[in-house]
């Protein structure tokens, strides 16, 4: 403020004194020519100099009204601005960051007990909120493209959660958890909530996984012009939006939240300001209202719910049990679901479930198949042979195989490279299942079966299918339900035998854990039949198959720590024989992986089953067949009799077997002791037959026919083929 030193002199704030001489002479310059000598200074005119002195210093110029949000203005999110008319301003939305929200995080610790003896937790949730351009927004610049748009800058942002209950007298009521907000700088936003105690992390753990009636309250405030005289401020008081209990909002957890206006502004409607009316500089608050409903109970976040001890670091929450008493029994198994459909992107497993414990990934693969290895396929066939039975052959087979997961190498390797680059999951195992449900039974679907037997393996994640066949009376004989058998298993097309393994994780995991099992020698899998060697001066691999059976190497891949190289052109591997592929520069702790299968006869014989099922004899080498003829569709008016002699020419000792059929009796049959071997792969017979007519004067007809009997134990005598001789004899 201006200071009065004496009559004659004004000191100014700040400043030294100035003479009203010196101000006068100020006022009026005299000729540079002249010097002129010191004058009585008027006071009139003195007083004069002092008012325009004072004049400026009270009456400063005012500034301009900076660039703000004119209140008034408001339609929806878009404000005008009070001094630029092309400007215009907009309040930004916020909502729940799209799935899968990288910053959530659900993590619980066991801190002590409460006074009942009971757990005692404390949680943190944390989550993100992504801004977003109000539609609205979208449509104004479109149609006014010369505008310019500003985000409105928010201040003192605050976030809180409610979690809703009912009490013992039914009333809904809730919990509040004040959060802090920040910006990651990306427009995002990670809210944080902690600490949540006590009986709340099992309440807000269950809103968020069953109950889905969670919401988040984000408030802040914003500069903006108002009139002076409609001039509304409001503080967001936290504590006081609290005190009232708000039922829960049913809302799909990705639907835009709308911002509003306080109650207190939507009473009264704020009109363009007019211009007698003064404007003044206001702090107005935004709110954003967002129901979580169950977002957060999708798979992909299953990882993100832990729970930990100072025992055990940052277990995956199962259930709300583990919420309730840590040490509850159970399994500790849970299935995989945070990666999506396993089965869809590597179709040779199945499903996957983790053990939050042993920090284990138990892998189910699709189906488990015969294995393979150096020495062949994991298949016996052993035959105990009774053949002084004086009716039927009284034999029995056993066949045992070894069976394993068939899954594809390279597929399990970008399995498992997948998992270790989960920060949720790096840190597991991966394994296969090693136990098999005993109230549940495992099952083979073959009606050629006397019964099935499923025991674990020798070998780890192996197991043992062990299948007999017996005599179910004289009309089902074991010889003839074997070679059915074999004949499934040998099947080119389809699966042939088909049955299930119901896996156990755990005692305590009882839901059933099946995998499909397939009895085929189409579908095998393999161990150690293949032998790698590094050549380095020739800057090859040398591929060996060690085994006694003919492999197709359907791909390959080349692995190491950084990448899986891919290589999809087919090897065709003969037993015993030897390929080369290059060897990639930059080869250090390099490993080599591939999917083969066997290479099948086409047809399949009975002499080709050898080289695959190891067949076994114990005790008698020899057992009762049965063999017969069935000339059911003969006309038999003319006919007397059919007389069949049958001769085996690879069993000379076996006497020719005679069947006689007549109009009474169309099929006949006997049995021959023969040793078991042909009788189960190959009986080759001929077949003499004499046809008599009864006419009498008819000559007998006599031809030949040839006939397996191992493949068809009765032979089918057809009225063509005696049409079709007796013409040959005309």
């Amino acid at each position: 403020m201006n200071q009065f030193v004496a009559g004659s002199a004004v000191r100014f704030a700040g400043a030294s004194s100035i003479q009203s001489s010196q101000a006068a002479a100020s006022n009026a310059a005299p000729p540079a020519s002249e010097n002129p000598a010191p004058k009585r200074i008027d006071g009139v005119a003195n007083v004069a100099n002092r008012a325009v002195l004072l004049q400026r210093d009270i009456a400063p110029s005012e500034p301009p009204p900076v660039s703000l949000p004119l209140l008034g203005s408001r339609t929806g999110n878009l404000f005008a601005d009070r001094v630029d008319p092309t400007l215009h301003w907009y309040l930004a939305s916020f909502l729940l960051h799209q799935d899968i929200d990288p910053g959530f995080a659900f993590r619980a610790s066991q801190s002590g007990q409460d006074e009942s003896g009971n757990p005692f937790y404390t949680a943190q949730l944390c989550l993100t909120l992504q801004k977003s351009q109000p539609g609205e927004v979208g449509d104004f610049s479109k149609a006014n493209p010369a505008a310019t748009l500003r985000e409105i800058p928010l201040a003192e942002m605050t976030a809180m959660l409610s979690s809703f209950y009912t009490d013992e007298a039914g009333q809904t009521k809730q919990r509040d958890i004040i959060g802090t907000v920040r910006d990651n700088g990306d427009g995002n936003l990670l809210l944080t909530f902690t600490p949540i105690m006590g009986v709340s992390v099992l309440g807000l753990y269950q809103d968020l996984t069953v109950f889905g009636k969670t919401q988040i309250k984000l408030s802040a405030s914003y500069q903006a012009w108002a009139p002076q005289d409609q001039l509304t401020f409001v503080r967001p008081q936290l504590a006081l939006l609290s005190a009232t209990a708000q039922p829960p909002v049913s809302v799909v957890p990705v639907m835009r939240m709308r911002l509003f206006t306080p109650v207190a502004l939507q009473a009264t409607r704020l009109a363009d300001p007019q211009p007698s009316v003064p404007l003044v500089q206001t702090r107005e608050v935004c709110e954003n209202l967002l129901p979580l409903a169950l977002k957060y109970r999708q798979d992909g976040y299953q990882l993100k719910y832990t729970v930990s001890t100072d025992q055990i670091p940052n277990r995956v929450i199962r259930d709300a049990n583990d919420l309730r008493d840590f040490a509850h029994g159970g399994s500790e198994f849970s299935e995989l679901k945070a990666l999506g459909d396993i089965g869809l992107k590597y179709p040779t497993l199945s499903r996957a479930y983790v053990g939050s414990f042993s920090r284990t990934i138990v892998v189910i693969p699709d189906h488990y198949s015969i294995v393979r290895s150096r020495i062949g396929c994991a298949a016996v066939c052993m035959a105990l042979v009774d053949s002084a039975a004086s009716n039927g052959s009284q034999c029995k087979f056993e066949f045992d195989f070894t069976v394993a997961p068939e899954v594809s190498r390279i597929e399990f390797l970008q399995f498992a490279q997948e998992i270790s680059r989960n920060p949720d999951l790096k840190d597991y195992k991966l394994k296969f299942p090693d136990f098999l449900q005993d109230n549940l039974p495992s099952n083979l679907q073959t009606v050629f079966k006397s019964r099935a037997q499923f025991l674990a393996g020798s070998d780890p994640h192996t197991f043992v299918v062990s299948v007999s066949i017996q005599d179910d009376g004289t009309q089902t004989p074991s010889v003839a339900n074997a070679n059915l058998f074999i004949m499934q298993l040998c099947a080119n097309i389809g699966a042939g035998l088909i049955g299930s393994l119901n896996l156990k994780l755990d005692d305590g995991y009882s839901i059933p854990v099946p995998s499909t099992l397939v009895l085929n020698f189409a579908h095998t899998t393999g161990t150690d039949e293949l032998d790698v060697q590094i050549d380095e001066a020739s800057a090859q691999i040398r591929l060996s198959n060690q085994s006694p059976l003919d492999l197709q190497v359907a791909r390959y891949a080349l692995v190491s720590a950084a990448a899986i190289t891919l290589a999809a052109s087919p090897l065709h591997m003969p037993a015993g024989a030897a390929v080369s592929i290059p060897l990639p520069a930059e080869h250090a702790d390099l490993s080599f992986a591939a999917d083969a299968q066997l290479i099948l006869p086409t047809p399949m014989t009975k002499a080709d089953i050898t080289k695959f099922l190891n067949f076994q004899t114990a005790d008698v080498q020899e057992t009762q067949y049965v063999i017969a003829i069935d000339a059911g569709s003969v006309n038999f008016n003319k006919l007397d009799s059919i007389v069949a002699s049958i001769t085996f020419a690879t069993l000379p000792a076996v006497v020719p077997q005679v069947l006689t059929l007549t109009k009474h009796i169309h099929a006949d049959s006997t049995h021959i002791v023969i040793p078991l071997e042909n009788a189960v792969f190959s009986l080759p017979g001929e077949v003499n037959l004499t046809i008599k007519f009864s006419d009498g004067a008819t000559a007998d007809l006599k031809f030949t026919l040839q006939n397996d009997f191992t493949a068809q134990p009765v032979l089918l005598l057809l009225q063509s083929d005696i049409d079709k001789n007796m013409a040959s004899q005309v």
